[in-house]
């Protein structure tokens, strides 16, 4: 599926056309490669071996958000919920990650996990993401669990 929804001037497009270039400056900019490792080849490779992904772009066609999903048929991570940081808090995580929601729930996945390391607190579970144990950033989601529903999310 290729859609397109749009959140006040800022475009999402679900496994579509990503500029990888971007994709990884984004990583830059937010801390998470700050030494320059990730090279467009292994970018591309990740995009390909992601089951879906999601990214937010301005109508300039500025990548300032994104969020993919892997794993293999029973059972997946959601990894890379991204957001630049001249566009947070602005719903575009929430629209990331409802977008995902959507996904893992037309999905026959056992089991889903995330590693929490954005300081939001309660922000992965709004989507059904329980925390396992509290010494670990660690998130898991199973079907049936969301609290909210994908429309609740969207308002947000």
């Amino acid at each position: 599926m290729k859609e397109k929804t749009y959140l006040s001037n800022i475009i999402f497009t679900e496994n579509g056309e990503i500029d990888i270039i971007q994709l990884n400056n984004l990583y830059r900019i937010i801390g998470w490669d700050l030494h320059n490792r990730r090279t467009e080849i292994e970018t591309e490779e990740m995009i390909r071996v992601s089951h879906y992904y999601i990214s937010a772009c301005t109508q300039n066609k500025q990548l300032v958000g994104f969020a993919r999903v892997c794993g293999d048929p029973y059972i997946a991570q959601v990894l890379d919920v991204i957001t630049h940081p001249n566009y947070r808090r602005q719903g575009i995580a929430t629209r990331c990650m409802t977008g995902v929601l959507a996904y893992l729930q037309n999905s026959n996945y056992v089991s889903v996990t995330l590693t929490d390391g954005s300081g939001l607190k309660d922000f992965y579970q709004r989507f059904g993401f329980q925390t396992i144990d509290i010494e670990t950033p660690t998130r898991v989601w199973r079907r049936g669990t969301d609290k909210i529903k994908i429309s609740q999310a969207n308002q947000e």
